[in-house]
């Protein structure tokens, strides 16, 4: 019996450890009003912020080759955020392209970019983003010179701290090499806004 007695005075002394343990302990800052949480969670608006705090830079190195061929490409870039949502920019796009026994040919142009980010996917994709943008490139390989045609490009792409990383779709797209600098649709970028 006494035994019995011990475990039940040691089962409600339990629970009621348990229980006080369960209290949440709210903290408040003088001056403070509302769920202290609630203002953690919320994103400010760059409507806010001054130029230069909207000024966002970066770029991207990609297509790095060596050898038969040799690709070097080189992209910085320049974003303002208009909105929470949305980013416009201009990147200044280079790439040099040689092959054994060939000339070397240099490629290089504007970019004007806008990046829209897409809330409603961000519970399964964090920073998803559709991206739109048109470029004029410009080459030369030795004294001839090259002038393709406007580029137009859309999709879709993921970002994380300040890395991105994005799939475009060239609408522009040409088998002939005069006309497209890209020998595929399909552009992927990667680079990102990382001052």
């Amino acid at each position: 019996m006494k035994k019995i007695l011990l475990i039940l005075c040691l089962l409600t002394a339990g629970n009621i450890t348990k229980s006080w343990a369960q209290e949440p302990v709210v903290i408040k800052q003088d001056g403070a009003t509302g769920d202290l949480d609630a203002e953690e969670n919320e994103e400010p608006d760059v409507r806010d912020l001054s130029f230069r705090e909207r000024l966002k830079f970066g770029g991207g190195i990609g297509g790095l080759q060596f050898g038969n061929p040799t690709l070097i490409s080189v992209s910085p870039m320049a974003g303002y955020l208009l909105t929470n949502e949305m980013t416009v920019g201009l990147a200044v796009d280079y790439q040099y392209t040689k092959y054994t026994g060939a000339t070397a040919y240099n490629l290089y142009g504007p970019r004007l970019f806008t990046q829209y980010r897409l809330r409603f996917l961000e519970s399964i994709l964090s920073k998803a983003f559709a991206q739109g943008e048109v470029q004029q490139y410009y080459g030369s390989a030795g004294t001839y010179k090259l002038n393709y045609d406007p580029q137009f490009l859309a999709g879709v792409g993921l970002g994380y701290g300040g890395f991105q990383i994005s799939a475009l779709y060239n609408f522009s797209y040409s088998s002939n090499s005069l006309a497209s600098p890209y020998g595929s649709p399909i552009v992927i970028r990667v680079g990102g806004f990382f001052f």
